[in-house]
């Protein structure tokens, strides 16, 4: 029996919440320009072509994280907005 709390449970990894939520890792090369591709899509599909997202690795190296690259998803909003409504804006 599971208690609703969440007390007495072992705790759950993160790749254990990723699977059970069904998320994918982000944080590798592949799932950093996947992200980026959806990302750039919703934009596009709102009507802002200029919107561009990328990967690029993070090149900060921490004891816990070991070897393996870490990527993070770049782009080219400012303040959130793309480049075509700051334009539009003026």
């Amino acid at each position: 029996m599971h208690d609703h709390d969440g007390a007495g449970a072992s705790p759950m990894t993160i790749s254990e919440r990723q699977c059970n939520s069904g998320t994918k890792d982000t944080l590798n090369q592949q799932g950093a320009m996947a992200l980026a591709k959806r990302l750039e899509r919703y934009w596009h599909d709102r009507g802002y072509p200029a919107a561009r997202f990328w990967a690029e690795p993070i090149k900060e190296r921490f004891a816990k994280v070991g070897t393996y690259e870490i990527y993070r998803v770049a782009c080219n909003l400012v303040n959130g907005l793309p480049p075509r409504y700051r334009d539009e804006a003026r």
